[in-house]
């Protein structure tokens, strides 16, 4: 694997395009959807509204990396992340 230099976590790209996002609270957010789809205490009535704002979450990304160039070493990275889906899939 060459060498690849990390991204600064403050910065996206080499002209430094400040971050004002936090992927971790984007995920704590669909999370947050995803048990307000799964709340056995409520009725498909209360969960279904957090279902489709799950789907809209999809759709709007599915369409934003759609039109998104690849970069260098992007397939590698994705490849790893499978790899990484797969051996949790197995531990359970």
């Amino acid at each position: 694997m060459p060498f690849m230099l990390k991204p600064n976590p403050r910065t996206c790209n080499t002209i430094d395009m400040i971050m004002d996002w936090n992927v971790k609270q984007v995920i704590a957010d669909c999370q947050k959807m995803y048990y307000g789809a799964n709340d056995p205490y409520v009725t498909g009535y209360v969960n279904w509204p957090c279902k489709q704002d799950l789907y809209r979450v999809k759709f709007a990304v599915d369409e934003m990396l759609k039109n998104i160039s690849s970069f260098t070493g992007e397939e590698e990275w994705l490849e790893q992340l499978e790899k990484e889906k797969v051996w949790k899939a197995l531990k359970k």
